[in-house]
């Protein structure tokens, strides 16, 4: 399994497992990210995009992981945070470590930014693998909020 940087040629494979992972789903008015937010992230220059790629038996995008600490380097502040926005792993490749080793790599290449806090928000609907998922990696379950959304036409 190769842990890399995902570059905008790998943007078509990403945003299909994007689009076709429900738990990524966080709005009742949209599908996924927006495709152009999307390939932003990819190339953001404060945040952290990597992927897991399988070369067996061919080679394949199996998860990637997002965090975005655009808020937070830009400032002189003693701590500074970064947002888990996306850690997702193909489901017949989930439970083989690929979350822990795209997530270990993300917060080490965090530190190495100079972020000191990292925080994201967990699906909280359906099965709760991330939830336990984030425990598992240190995180405290915070308050209990509401998202709510909708499109304006």
């Amino acid at each position: 399994m190769l842990i890399r940087s995902a570059s905008l040629e790998d943007f078509e494979e990403l945003y299909s497992i994007g689009i076709n992972t429900p738990e990524l789903k966080v709005s009742a008015s949209e599908e996924f990210m927006d495709a152009e937010e999307f390939r932003w992230s990819i190339q953001n220059p404060h945040g952290i995009f990597l992927l897991a790629e399988n070369d067996k038996p061919t080679k394949k995008i199996t998860g990637f992981v997002y965090a975005n600490a655009k808020d937070t380097l830009e400032r002189p502040l003693e701590n500074k945070y970064a947002c888990l926005v996306y850690l997702a792993v193909v489901p017949e490749f989930r439970q083989q470590g690929i979350a822990k080793q795209l997530y270990t790599d993300c917060e080490r290449r965090l530190k190495e930014k100079g972020i000191t806090h990292l925080y994201g928000w967990a699906h909280a609907e359906g099965d709760s693998n991330i939830i336990e998922f984030m425990r598992r990696q240190g995180f405290a379950e915070g308050h209990r909020y509401v998202w709510m959304d909708k499109r304006i036409e």
